[in-house]
């Protein structure tokens, strides 16, 4: 998923577990206050077993669902429908440089349109494997993303260098990051058995343009589909969740988002003054 127009460069877990102060933080060293909250996320999604062990949780549970679907009578060609971006394809390394040098006022589409146009990103652990599988059993593959359509073609560069199946074109980003419009055109021909994001806008459950409780309350709505015919991928990174931050997060200097971020931070408040006596 990809459909920010300034970096995200903040995360809850990691701001619970960084001391990450706000006070007395100023404009000049923002930037570097928001990646010190993230870089947790960042390192544990490098790094660590359990991100792996999501990543093979969310494909075999995909697979299975996709593979039992086949048993049912179709009067359309079956087909998943997927996100590219820290979906199938790894980013991070990416994010984590942009995020380490960008300073307030930069933009930080031009950097990722220029890392697009690089064609370097990795594949997910496995992706490439679930997808030839998928390929395997006859059902049509989507890659519906959020990337320029400006840089497509280095995209489909990337995904073929990557080995991924490669049927249909990437339905990349148009006028609109809602994929709603995309996902009708697939679903309009094919009975699509599966879909896997990492951000609930990868989802056909109406909740771009949704922002604060109400982004839990469709997916509490949707609970019974998720791990049935919707998968998730793991990104505490970024994504639209920011929104639940602050529907504006985005807009506001680093020195806010500073401010927001550290403010959104629950705390067990009995614990906390036991401990803090």
């Amino acid at each position: 998923m990809k459909s920010f127009s300034k970096a995200l460069i903040v995360c809850a877990c990691s701001a619970a577990m960084m001391c990450g102060c706000s006070n007395g933080v100023n404009n000049s060293n923002a930037s570097a206050e928001l990646y010190k909250r993230n870089v947790l996320a960042i390192s544990w999604m490098e790094n660590s077993a359990e991100y792996r062990a999501l990543c093979y949780q969310a494909y075999n549970g995909a697979y299975e669902h996709i593979k039992a679907s086949l048993k049912q009578k179709s009067s359309k060609p079956r087909a998943i429908i997927l996100d590219l971006d820290e979906t199938v394809i790894n980013n991070i390394p990416a994010e984590a440089s942009i995020n380490s040098v960008i300073k307030d006022g930069q933009s930080f589409n031009d950097s990722w349109l220029s890392w697009e146009s690089m064609a370097r990103a990795d594949a997910m652990p496995g992706a490439v494997e679930f997808l030839k599988k998928v390929d395997k059993l006859g059902v049509d593959i989507f890659y519906v993303s959020n990337r320029s359509c400006r840089n497509v073609e280095f995209t489909n560069k990337n995904l073929k260098a990557l080995k991924f199946p490669f049927k249909n074109a990437v339905k990349c980003k148009d006028n609109t990051s809602n994929k709603k419009v995309r996902f009708d055109n697939v679903m309009e021909k094919y009975n699509v058995v599966a879909f896997l994001g990492d951000n609930a806008t990868d989802f056909p459950i109406n909740i771009y343009g949704v922002s604060g409780d109400d982004r839990n309350k469709l997916v509490d709505k949707n609970s019974n589909q998720f791990g049935v015919k919707y998968f998730v991928l793991p990104n505490p990174v970024y994504g639209e969740w920011y929104s639940q931050i602050d529907p504006n997060l985005l807009k506001q200097s680093h020195k806010k988002m500073v401010e927001l971020v550290d403010k959104s931070v629950k705390h067990e408040p009995v614990l906390k003054e036991a401990i803090s006596k």
